[in-house]
């Protein structure tokens, strides 16, 4: 540990204003909308009110529908992809509230950013592919999360694996997120959670939702949230607030009118540092025990400051027995400031350089809607719940020149303390503008009770424009349109077992060329990529199984160390398989987990053939999670919870000469719930990573190493009325 002038500076631990604000806004009355998209009106009334334990621990966290993009809610005994879901009691009961913790119990998902990085940005790959950008969704609608993802107004996680071009047209390859909102509630509640998590982050969440007291047409949902302290990191201060209001207009028995609106500001002090190797130049990757992850290894005056406002306006509406309408909107508005140290091993010693960089206020708006027509019809003894329409996003994306100061050198051991230099940052000089437009064409086929099928077409088009003086980012215009397919046969020999065999093509962007490449901020050209799925789906008492067999075959993408360039070049193929398990396995035992085998590999590559045969970088050839709760006989309302998260080795460059080493954490917990005067109260006690292992959290190119967190408790008190 270091001492410097700036930790002299002392701050409150944790300021109590937001509980006056947050019990304030639990009388007044809500002024926004939120929307989920659903099949049918009536229908869904239904759906609230038996789904009601869903997602619950008393229900082993198990859900039984989920989110499919234009074709709204769908079984997933039902849905021939691989899609898990993570409920929000299951990662609140875990005090995860980065999207990184939050998806630990899944097993096919691996981090590619965390939120401590200079930009707070949470970036996930699944399948060794990113699901980010145009992937990432709110409620069904585009959500690019630039910068900090909040959870706390999140009901659930749902994460749709691989290709999705029929669903979404231009997407990432490994699969999109969708984070379903916080819904408005029939009955009356209000909850009150205070806890601490993070290394010393304290929070206060009011949560309240319930019909309006003079018409229970209405029905709201209001968040409010706070959080203030220290991380792990030494010399480090967060503060993060969020208010979130969602509410519910029932116009008929089969129209709804839905709106949202929520806010977020963030300020992060002393970022996590991430530390740079070249195997080509002899500066191998060091064992990760000679670090600690505690010590600030860049400096206390790097920040990443940020605003985002997200609100929306939906409409569902069942014109009769057979048609269905569905619309919505949503406008997000953001931007960010941050400047960080970088830093780059110089020999194998523990020797470092530290650099300062900083970045002109970098903004993004968006817009995001659909507008789908349901049809649910027989031709003779075939069903058919057919959805026809369109769905768009654009947005605008500005920045500016990064620019850096070199700062000097420094020792692992003992890391140096160097004043801020004070950047002379310049402005935006950056424009990006794009624009992605589908129009969709599914149909759901139930020839039998066992037999069915789904098909469906997407013509999608994109247009990407990028002006402006910045020196690695010239201008440069891109349009393109693509028809893609996706066909699903399904087959159940018993209502509880679905099984099943897929085909869908993906359209993606180009990657970006990372800041280490020569050609740093370009980005390459769309391609279309295929994917194969064989899976099986099954109830089996009170637990969830699922396994998919995968082949996903796309253009290679890689930074060529010959000229080091970002460039395309030949194929990339990435085959395997997921097993997921949730539910309880007896009355008092939960389970949540699975695992991921992976074989991904350059398949071809004609101008660098030695690249074939190669993993990419930072994909993990094997992955596992293993969470469980178990419900003391003994002591009524006291549950001991506990996890394993392992993951494989992963390359680090292209050539794989250098890989992160495999490593395994364990978690440990206990959560007690009991009454207070006539009042629910549930105590939650958790500590990852309990043998404080030291081990490399991930490695992002142009970027490095970033250290995975050491040993951390956590702990939270709820109380409800």
């Amino acid at each position: 540990m270091r001492t410097h002038p700036a930790t002299a500076t002392s701050r409150p631990p944790f300021r109590w204003l937001p509980l006056p604000l947050a019990l304030a806004a639990l009388g007044c009355s809500p002024t926004a909308l939120a929307a989920d998209s659903q099949e049918a009106v009536e229908l869904q009334t239904v759906q609230v009110e038996a789904q009601a334990q869903e997602g619950t621990a008393e229900s082993g966290y198990r859900t039984s529908t989920a989110s499919t993009g234009p074709l709204g809610r769908m079984s997933l005994q039902d849905t021939p992809y691989s899609l898990n879901v993570t409920s929000g009691e299951l990662f609140a009961n875990r005090h995860a509230h980065t999207v990184s913790e939050a998806l630990k119990t899944n097993p096919t998902v691996s981090t590619l950013m965390e939120s401590s990085g200079y930009s707070s940005m949470s970036r996930v790959m699944v399948r060794g592919f990113t699901a980010a950008d145009q992937s990432d969704l709110r409620d069904g609608l585009v959500d690019r999360s630039f910068t900090y993802v909040p959870l706390e107004n999140v009901e659930r996680i749902e994460v749709l694996n691989g290709l999705s071009g029929f669903l979404y047209g231009f997407s990432a390859l490994g699969g999109s997120i969708n984070y379903v909102s916080k819904q408005p509630t029939a009955a009356p509640f209000v909850s009150l959670t205070a806890g601490q998590y993070g290394g010393g982050l304290n929070y206060l969440h009011a949560d309240a939702g319930g019909p309006l007291p003079l018409d229970d047409r209405w029905t709201y949902r209001l968040n409010a949230y706070h959080e203030d302290g220290s991380t792990y990191v030494e010399g480090s201060h967060q503060e993060r607030s969020l208010f979130s209001a969602a509410v519910n207009f029932r116009l008929s028995a089969a129209t709804r009118l839905s709106a949202d609106i929520w806010h977020q500001d963030l300020e992060m002090n002393g970022l996590q540092t991430y530390l740079n190797v070249n195997p080509s130049g002899g500066i191998h990757v060091p064992d990760a025990s000679r670090f600690d992850a505690t010590t600030q290894y860049g400096q206390d005056w790097s920040y990443n400051k940020s605003k985002k406002t997200l609100m929306g306006l939906g409409l569902e509406t069942a014109l009769n027995d057979t048609f269905t309408f569905r619309t919505a909107y949503r406008f997000g508005d953001m931007w960010r400031d941050y400047q960080y140290v970088a830093g780059s091993l110089t020999d194998n010693a523990g020797h470092y350089t530290e650099t300062a960089w900083g970045s002109t206020r970098q903004t993004e708006q968006t817009h995001s809607g659909y507008a789908l027509m349901d049809a649910d019809f027989q031709t003779g003894s075939v069903g058919h719940k057919l959805t026809f329409g369109y769905s768009g996003t654009s947005y605008l994306y500005t920045r500016g020149n990064d620019v850096k100061s070199a700062l000097g050198l420094s020792d692992i051991d003992a890391p140096a303390w160097y004043a801020d230099p004070g950047l002379d940052i310049g402005g935006t000089n950056v424009w990006y503008q794009q624009h992605y437009r589908n129009w969709v064409l599914g149909d759901r086929i139930e020839f039998s009770p066992r037999w069915s099928a789904l098909v469906g077409l997407n013509r999608a088009s994109l247009d990407l424009r990028r002006w402006g003086s910045g020196t690695a980012l010239s201008a440069r215009d891109y349009a393109q349109n693509e028809t893609t397919p996706s066909l699903a046969l399904m087959f159940k020999p018993q209502p509880n077992l679905t099984t099943y065999v897929s085909y869908m093509e993906g359209l993606a962007n180009g990657g970006t060329a990372p800041t280490a490449a020569k050609n740093a901020g370009e980005m390459l050209a769309p391609s279309v990529s295929k994917q194969y799925e064989l899976g099986v789906k099954a109830s089996l008492g009170r637990m969830d199984l699922t396994a998919a067999l995968f082949r996903i075959d796309k253009v290679n993408e890689f930074t060529d160390p010959a000229d080091n360039t970002y460039k395309q070049d030949g194929r990339e193929v990435h085959q395997g398989l997921e097993f997921t398990a949730s539910g309880k396995l007896t009355e008092r035992l939960t389970l949540v987990g699975g695992f991921t085998v992976l074989s991904a590999e350059v398949t071809e590559a004609r101008n660098n053939p030695d690249l074939e045969g190669k993993t990419p970088v930072n994909v993990p050839e094997r992955q596992a999670r293993l969470y469980l709760e178990y419900a003391l006989a003994d002591v009524p309302g006291l549950s001991l919870t506990g996890g394993a998260h392992y993951f494989g080795k992963r390359p680090v460059d292209a050539m794989n000469t250098e890989y992160l080493a495999g490593a395994t954490t364990f978690d440990l917990g206990a959560r007690y719930q009991t009454r207070v005067a006539g009042r629910p109260l549930t105590l939650n006690l958790g500590v990852s990573n309990l043998f404080d292992k030291a081990y490399w959290s991930y490695y992002r190119s142009g970027d490095g190493l970033l250290l995975g967190a050491p040993r951390v408790v956590s702990f939270s008190a709820r109380t409800e009325w």
